[in-house]
């Protein structure tokens, strides 16, 4: 319903209501996507919603990267540690985070959304989306001040530092 009226008022933004309906109706069959506490369906869709806003910041991340010289990614690497070496989206802990890989497969496997990622594992191994939600509240505004133009060094290592950092 809420992909329906999002489409009849043309809204515009980062989510695309035709990609996120298959999800949710696929979410809802296998009930991966069911709250801890017996959520509703506006659980199941907030959980859609943030699913894709990681997927398209995480495309962004890897573009980015992927463009970088050589010695610019020498220079993630020494100010972002471990998470600087080849960045790449890691998943989602398949223990602890599961509705949210769920619904990763689904639009990464299924609905071909993000075919940068297909083929891969979708399991952290470890909780991921503390650091994921970090990571969005510093790319909101970089998306928007950046437009189409990639990230730069500077906004992967803020990232990148923010996906591992609290603060």
């Amino acid at each position: 319903m809420l992909c329906d009226i999002h489409k009849a008022l043309n809204l515009k933004g980062a989510i695309d209501p035709d990609a996120l309906k298959p999800l949710i109706l696929e979410a809802e069959r296998h009930g991966v996507a069911r709250a801890v506490n017996g959520g509703d369906h506006r659980d199941r869709t907030a959980v859609a919603t943030e699913v894709s806003e990681i997927l398209d910041m995480w495309s962004a991340v890897e573009r980015g990267y992927k463009h970088l010289s050589v010695d610019e990614k020498r220079n993630v690497e020494a100010e972002a540690g471990p998470l600087g070496r080849g960045v790449r989206f890691s998943g989602f802990d398949a223990e602890s985070e599961i509705e949210y890989r769920d619904i990763a497969h689904v639009l990464i496997e299924e609905t071909g959304q993000f075919e940068r990622f297909q083929g891969r594992s979708l399991d952290a191994h470890m909780p991921a989306l503390a650091g994921y939600r970090r990571m969005l509240r510093l790319y909101g505004p970089m998306r928007s001040a950046s437009g189409d133009r990639r990230l730069d060094v500077q906004q992967i290592i803020a990232l990148a530092n923010a996906e591992k950092y609290a603060g």
